[in-house]
């Protein structure tokens, strides 16, 4: 008996120690922008600065951008929103490393900034019945 109520216990205790899915997509975005960011997706162009899953009930990962082009270049996103939309659309649909994050149902957002000014060029935000 002593020793089903010690296994009942230690089971209670390792249950108690397990991360939920949120909690665990919200470390690894964490980890991911302490190890990787800010670096650059395009040239010398686009940086990813940080990744966000926040575990507050928000249901979406956020990815950063900045821009760190001239003039030209954030009007270039501007005139083209609709391609780049589209562009992202696809890679979101087609990516594996995002399994887990759709399997989830979580919005996909993607924030790009002008890195000089701060101010915010365009966001893209993927639904679930934007990428399945």
């Amino acid at each position: 008996m002593k020793i089903a109520a010690c296994l009942l216990g230690m089971v209670m205790v390792f249950a108690a120690c397990q991360e939920s899915k949120r909690e665990r997509m919200e470390r690894e975005a964490r980890e991911y922008t302490q190890q990787n960011c800010p670096h650059a997706e395009f040239e010398d162009l686009i940086f990813l600065d940080s990744v966000t899953c926040p575990n507050d009930g928000s249901n979406k990962l956020t990815y950063y951008y900045s821009i760190h082009g001239d003039s030209t270049d954030m009007d270039a996103i501007e005139e083209n929103h609709d391609e780049l939309f589209m562009a992202l659309l696809g890679a979101v649909r087609n990516s594996v490393d995002l399994k887990n994050v759709k399997a989830e149902g979580l919005d996909i957002q993607y924030i790009y900034y002008n890195h000089q000014t701060g101010e915010e060029l365009t966001t893209f935000c993927f639904k679930p019945e934007d990428y399945n």
